[in-house]
């Protein structure tokens, strides 16, 4: 396959490519013809797939493999990545990301596997913050007594050694681990499985902290409302400029203590109009 499906994590994406390069290989092959082959009826049905707009169904998805000419391991990677871009469960989705980062030849393994790695663990984050606080080096156990909760000696060790790995910290002239930069900020758009599992893990922390820490050391907030989808998109553009002006008030301060601050934006009700909705 020139157009290979190891480059890939959206399935629509590598559809829509593939059969790009098909058509261009060989003219006489129509939306017709091919819908026949993987068993659907029409090229609208076929549209709708494309677009996101319906779901691939397993045997639709067998026989597109068949369709693509797709060896034994291309065809379970193509299936995984269906079964990952269509699933709602997080824990399935966290299944199938962790089967598309097993294949060796994966675009998921070369690019996302060590973010993957950085997210699965909850301490990664808030060790490689501890740095700018602690002096750290071969103290594991010390170090792991200052997390809360605490975690073991070897998990100290091995989370130093990816964080070093991904360049996220360094030794000073002392010989002492420090970050490699203030902060880490996932963006607007965070990718998918990676940060999904950091932020369940993070939201259960939020929950353990209403036992663990005093009102003083804590502030948890709410508001429940209505609104419509400017007003939404008003909302999401505030939270933008707060992350930013966090980020400058961590440049100016000095580091004492190690925080996690969670924002959490999502529905209660299905919209009124839910074309307003739909980006």
């Amino acid at each position: 396959m020139t157009v290979s499906v190891y480059n890939y994590t959206d399935f629509r994406k590598f559809l829509n490519d593939y059969l790009e390069y098909r058509k261009q290989k060989d003219t006489s092959l129509s939306l017709r013809i091919i819908c026949k082959e993987i068993g659907l009826k029409s090229a609208g049905h076929l549209s709708y797939i494309l677009q996101g707009k319906t779901n691939l169904s397993k045997k639709i998805a067998a026989n597109v493999t068949e369709f693509c000419r797709m060896k034994k391991s291309e065809a379970e990677y193509f299936l995984a990545m269906v079964m990952f871009n269509q699933t709602k469960s997080h824990t399935k989705k966290k299944e199938n990301f962790e089967k598309l980062v097993s294949f060796r030849m994966s675009c998921v393994y070369k690019v996302s596997a060590h973010s993957y790695k950085y997210y699965d663990k909850w301490y990664h984050s808030a060790l490689r913050s501890l740095t700018g606080v602690f002096d750290v080096r071969d103290n594991y156990a010390e170090v792991g007594t200052f997390l809360m909760p605490t975690i073991r000696d070897y998990q100290v060790k091995s989370s130093l050694k990816l964080l070093e790995e991904l360049k996220l910290i360094k030794l000073d002239k002392n010989g002492f681990f420090r970050p490699t930069s203030g902060y880490i900020d996932t963006g607007s758009h965070p990718t998918s499985t990676a940060v999904n599992n950091f932020l369940v893990s993070m939201l259960d922390k939020a929950k353990e902290s209403l036992d663990r820490f005093p009102g003083e050391e804590r502030k948890l907030a709410w508001v429940t409302m209505a609104t419509d989808k400017d007003g939404y998109d008003k909302i999401l553009q505030e939270f933008r400029k707060f992350r930013c002006k966090v980020a400058d008030i961590l440049e100016e301060s000095k580091a004492e203590r190690v925080f996690q601050m969670n924002m959490q934006l999502f529905p209660l009700s299905k919209a009124r109009d839910a074309s307003k909705w739909k980006e």
